[in-house]
């Protein structure tokens, strides 16, 4: 009895070993390889605001209506969960916008991307699929193209932001590439960029509308010797002899459009009134413009001349086309640069009249 009794408790001390082993094994499983890409940390485009758009490496510029940015990226490539590194594929690619001032349902972005290097053979057959990151507007064209070294792949994207209220998106091309069998990555390819939309009544097409980048202040820009040179030559001596430089870049502040036609009928009657007389062939020109919060009426630093009249009205309009063409709201800030003759030109400052 004894003898079989100590068989007994053997065998319940192996297979309560057994159960304690398989405990074990369970809480504790031992990890499954698997292959991770990671984005690299690099340097973020720097954003500038230009007149020129240029596609520029390692900068963004943009306009208006425009943009362009262009950047590396680098994808890092491990096996988990030890992350041992196994090498690295190395992208450059640019990012071209075009904002459709006079359709907000049909704009572009134009993506390319270049795989410069890689050190996974993996990487030399990537899959890269390019869209939009956007919160209001859809895209169309993207898609996923294969990636092998020392190939530029292109991408025509086309963007729509559908209804017609006011609509500030932030916007960028996104990235996913897949170096198969390493996990995906993605990635937006450069800032995400303020994009306004809007149907406005009081701002042409209504129907289609369009989009600008609001935060770029525009440039309105008047020559000495085009068809307005005599409401130039005013404003060129207006920017130089006012207190505050109104409009003139890196010497005052900006402008400020108004669309309150109440505002603008007081700034008109407070610069020129209907009682001030006016030379044969001359009318009333008020700066600042009559159509901005600077105005004779709000501001007492402003300049009245007499030019000519046909001038005159032709110019409001082409400004007006202007602040259309840009879509400035009532509230947008703009500059006003008025373009001189060239130092050897015979062409000179006509006679400038002083209001009375």
């Amino acid at each position: 009895m004894i003898k079989s009794g100590g068989i007994l408790l053997a065998a319940l001390l192996a297979v309560s070993t057994g159960l304690a082993g398989t405990a074990n094994a369970t809480s504790n499983p031992t990890p499954t390889p698997h292959r991770s890409a990671q984005i690299a940390p690099t340097k973020s485009p720097t954003l500038t605001t230009t007149t020129n758009v240029t596609c520029t490496t390692g900068k963004v510029t943009i306009d208006r209506t425009s943009s362009c940015g262009s950047g590396g990226l680098i994808v890092d490539f491990y096996i988990e969960p030890e992350h041992q590194y196994q090498g690295s594929a190395e992208f450059a690619w640019t990012s071209h916008v075009k904002l459709n001032p006079r359709n907000r349902y049909k704009y572009t972005d134009d993506v390319t991307l270049r795989l410069i290097s890689s050190s996974v053979p993996e990487a030399d057959l990537g899959e890269a699929t390019v869209t939009e990151t956007c919160g209001a507007c859809t895209t169309t064209g993207g898609g996923t193209q294969i990636t092998t070294p020392g190939t530029t792949r292109t991408w025509h994207l086309a963007l729509n932001s559908p209804g017609r209220k006011v609509t500030t998106d932030r916007q960028a091309p996104h990235l996913t590439y897949i170096a198969a069998p390493y996990s995906p990555v993605d990635t937006d390819l450069g800032p995400k960029l303020r994009v306004r939309c809007d149907n406005t009544k009081y701002m042409g097409p209504s129907r289609t509308g369009g989009c600008v980048y609001p935060q770029v202040t525009p440039t309105y820009t008047i020559s000495t010797t085009g068809p307005y040179n005599q409401v130039a030559w005013h404003i060129e001596w207006a920017q130089r002899n006012l207190q505050r430089h109104w409009g003139w870049r890196g010497h005052g502040p900006s402008l400020t459009r108004t669309m309150n036609q109440t505002l603008i009928g007081n700034n008109r009657d407070t610069a020129c009134p209907k009682s001030m007389p006016r030379p044969a062939g001359k009318s009333c020109d008020e700066y600042p413009f009559a159509s901005t919060y600077q105005g004779a009426s709000k501001n007492a630093d402003f300049s009245c001349h007499m030019v000519p009249e046909r001038q005159n009205s032709n110019e409001g309009r082409a400004r007006q086309t202007w602040y259309n063409s840009v879509r400035l709201f009532d509230g947008d800030n703009f500059w006003v640069n008025v373009t001189l003759p060239p130092a050897n030109s015979p062409a000179a400052m006509g006679p400038l009249v002083q209001c009375p």
